[in-house]
């Protein structure tokens, strides 16, 4: 199964994509699973999985990300929305008695709001180690050489915010078309990760639009 768990819609400031589209674009390149994962929101979630409940060769893991006192952190698999900026051990715990796992998205990317400084020192199920936002990957390396030292399995994810971003880098694992299976898959490690980088034209538009919405 090919999975991209990390992709934001109109219910995150910073896209504009519903979440129907997201679904429609998502299945023509490929994709057997996403999660939308939008900012301190479940709605987008929600959104996919009303969309895409007749569809038997597609799933939408419902997601979202949280914003912690000390950075993000990608609740995948959980049942209703998470409380913002509490501790993210606290999230974390709040997460797994969902029935959910935490992934940390972009953890060494500061500007992003990763958990830089505390990253090390938490119990995280996941890590994504190829997000596909970077310009030179060092971010990634660092990701990939902490998931590797400390045995945790690795994401990828495009964290895209235009259609054209889906599927820059994704997740390969095995499971079925049910959430269960796809967190059971993550959980035992055996994760593939492989993509490449958002084209930079995206970038530079995304960068764009957040200094514009800022000014508004």
């Amino acid at each position: 199964m090919i999975l991209d768990p990390h992709i934001h819609s109109i219910y995150s400031s910073d896209s504009r994509m519903a979440p129907k589209d997201i679904i429609k674009y998502s299945r023509k390149i490929g994709l057997d699973a996403i999660a939308i994962a939008d900012h301190n929101s479940i709605k987008g979630a929600l959104c996919g999985i009303e969309y895409s409940r007749d569809l038997d060769d597609f799933i939408v893991v419902p997601a979202m990300e949280v914003s912690t006192n000390k950075g993000h952190i990608v609740a995948l698999g959980i049942k209703e929305e998470i409380e913002s900026y509490m501790a993210p051990e606290y999230t974390i715990e709040t997460i797994r008695d969902m029935g959910g796992i935490a992934i940390a998205p972009h953890p060494f990317v500061r500007y992003r709001e990763g958990l830089c400084d505390v990253i090390k020192d938490l119990d995280v199920d996941a890590v994504e180690t190829l997000n596909s936002r970077y310009v030179f990957g060092y971010s990634n390396w660092r990701a990939k050489k902490l998931a590797e030292e400390k045995g945790i399995p690795q994401i990828g994810a495009s964290d895209a915010h235009f259609l054209g971003a889906i599927g820059s880098c994704v997740t390969e694992l095995g499971a079925d078309y049910s959430v269960e299976s796809i967190i059971e898959g993550i959980l035992s490690g055996k994760t593939n990760v492989f993509g490449d980088r958002t084209p930079l034209p995206l970038i530079l538009k995304e960068v764009i639009n957040k200094k514009i919405k800022k000014i508004q």
